[in-house]
């Protein structure tokens, strides 16, 4: 059933906006899950729990848009594109390089959506008058998001705790991760150096530039960084500066009118990121974990060559928060799946690690990749046929590493 409905979404046959609640309710109720009463409930846990559990997702994305508003209001977008232009005109390709590279500081900063949104925000507009489509920008952000998502401490202790393994073992096993990103980044980009427009090239005239509102590009990681607060206080903050420094005269009024604006914009995301929450919610009960679980305990593989096949072969399980999940299904299995072999866990969990980092680049209900692609307006589809050859060698590698040279 799993497979079919992702099926039919990938197909475009059925929307997930209205398949995946639909499949994770239904899913619950055949599992055993009680409509009404006890602590996992269709009405509580799945509907209104899956929704709240995405609140933070909602907010920040919320927050990002308005980030995105006052950017491009008072012209801090065309600031940008002039310091590229002036001061990387003679070599465009140092200017997607550049954007490359403060991508991955952003994700190595910041956790979750907050990163790529933020990246989304001030690069995507520069890529794309640099000469690369949507499909080819999204991609790359992507990949550079995944990049520095190894490289963020956050994701390790988080997974060494969701998995109960060393920190310091995941730490080095996300590191091996980030070489292969790397690689996968740079043959990306070689692959795709020649679409630098020419237009791009034509150095521009030398103007005075607004710093009082050009810093608000960095301000957002310097409070992270700096203060050790989350991303939607930093937006926060950032905002209240930046009416301050137009001499706003109702800097509150304003914040609160650019809100509801943004809100307004961001119905569509909230919808998906609702439906996402249920679909999330209703396949993590433990009714519906104990029902999957007999079935991966037949299939598990007992040694290193057949684990590398199997991890390899049902990679797609990752996606649409599937059995290897670890934001879906496999949250309540991933104890299974641990168990489940004569192998050290540290093996399976690296095997996990690797499939939940392929699930970051190219999910396509994955909430970071759902706010960007309807941020950017771009087809899903496309993005992930582009993406899929580099985050699928990347996760083979991985696994190849995981599976036979550690085992």
């Amino acid at each position: 059933m799993f497979l079919v409905t992702a099926g039919l979404i990938i197909v475009r046959k059925i929307e997930f906006v209205r398949a995946l609640p639909a499949f994770g309710i239904i899913t619950a109720l055949l599992a055993g899950v009680p409509l009404t009463g006890g602590s996992e409930n269709i009405a509580d846990f799945v509907i209104v729990g899956g929704v709240i559990n995405l609140a933070e997702p909602m907010f920040i994305y919320v927050l990002s848009m308005m980030f995105a508003d006052f950017l491009l209001k008072y012209g801090i977008k065309d600031e940008l594109d002039y310091l590229c232009r002036y001061y990387l005109a003679e070599k465009p390709q140092c200017a997607v390089w550049l954007i490359t590279v403060l991508t991955v500081l952003f994700s190595a900063v910041i956790m979750h959506i907050g990163a790529l949104m933020l990246s989304a925000i001030l690069f995507l507009p520069l890529l794309l008058k640099a000469g690369f489509n949507k499909q080819t920008a999204v991609s790359l952000l992507l990949l550079a998001t995944g990049l520095g998502s190894c490289l963020n401490p956050g994701y390790h202790l988080l997974y060494a705790g969701l998995l109960s393994l060393d920190p310091a073992s995941v730490k080095e096993f996300y590191h091996i991760m980030a070489f292969l990103c790397i690689i996968a980044v740079v043959v990306y980009l070689s692959l795709n150096s020649g679409r630098v427009n020419p237009v791009f090239r034509q150095k521009t005239a030398k103007r005075r530039l607004n710093y009082k509102l050009l810093c608000m590009v960095v301000m957002p990681v310097v409070f992270v960084l700096a203060l050790k607060i989350n991303i939607e206080c930093s937006l926060i903050l950032t905002l209240s500066y930046g009416f301050l420094a137009i001499g706003a005269k109702k800097p509150f009024m304003n914040l609160l009118f650019s809100l509801q604006e943004a809100i307004a914009k961001s119905v569509d995301v909230i919808v998906l990121l609702s439906a996402v929450g249920i679909f999330m919610h209703a396949v993590k009960t433990q009714a519906v974990v104990d029902l999957m679980a007999p079935l991966l305990l037949s299939l598990m593989p007992k040694t290193a060559t057949e684990c590398l096949l199997f991890f390899t072969i049902l990679t797609p399980l990752v996606l649409y928060k599937g059995p290897f999940n670890m934001q879906g299904m496999g949250a309540g299995l991933s104890s299974v799946i641990m168990a489940s072999t004569t192998l050290n866990p540290m093996v399976l969990g690296m095997a996990l690690l690797s499939l939940n980092t392929l699930r970051k680049i190219m999910d396509p209900i994955e909430v970071q990749n759902i706010a960007v692609m309807q941020y950017a307006q771009v087809d899903n589809n496309l993005v992930i046929k582009k993406v899929l050859p580099y985050a699928m060698a990347i996760n083979y590698f991985a696994l190849f590493y995981a599976l036979v040279i550690t085992a």
